[in-house]
């Protein structure tokens, strides 16, 4: 297990706890082993070690609107994970688009209300290996944002606790849920 993304994690999920607490109703309990395995194969992709470490404190967030409170996106249960994935890689109908647009070894694991917006993990072989991007349809692919899922969570929690941006994000809470302007 990471200890970095479960500490992360820990100081994250106790400030949604306490301070936003209808964002902390909508997360989900753990994944099973068996869940996290079938996903993997059904994706065709090994999930890097921080990301198995995550989904054993939680499988994702329900879909509302207080389960919003990454920036512009919500944790992806497994299945949404897989589905999302395979029906983006469904799309790749040429080799030019292949690690511009999408690559099949990137995992999301938070999007937005239609999936078309998302954070992936990098789970290609290399020096990217683990590495935090984001997806956009219109634009496609743009990695190594944070060097791993640890990272982007340290920096989230920072974020919130210090109420500064995460990136070009400012967070905030409403009616007991965090968003981000």
């Amino acid at each position: 297990m990471s200890a970095a993304t479960e500490l992360a994690w820990g100081r994250l999920a106790q400030w949604l706890e306490v301070l936003a607490p209808s964002s902390w109703a909508a997360i989900r309990p753990p994944a099973t082993a068996a869940g996290i395995r079938e996903a993997q194969e059904r994706m065709g992709v090994s999930f890097p070690d921080d990301l198995v470490t995550f989904l054993r404190l939680h499988d994702g967030a329900e879909n509302t609107e207080a389960a919003t409170f990454l920036p512009s996106a919500r944790l992806l249960p497994l299945h949404e994970m897989a589905s999302i994935h395979l029906s983006t890689c469904d799309l790749l109908d040429s080799a030019d688009l292949l690690g511009t647009w999408w690559h099949p070894q990137w995992i999301p694991f938070a999007a937005n209300h239609d999936g078309w917006s998302r954070w992936f993990l990098d789970a290609m072989p290399g020096p990217g290996f683990g590495a935090v991007g984001s997806f956009f349809m219109e634009s496609g692919g743009d990695c190594g944002r944070w060097p791993s899922l640890a990272v982007f969570l340290e920096e989230m929690a920072d974020a919130v606790e210090d109420v500064r941006p995460l990136g070009n994000h400012l967070p905030r809470v409403d009616d007991e849920a965090l968003s981000w302007d």
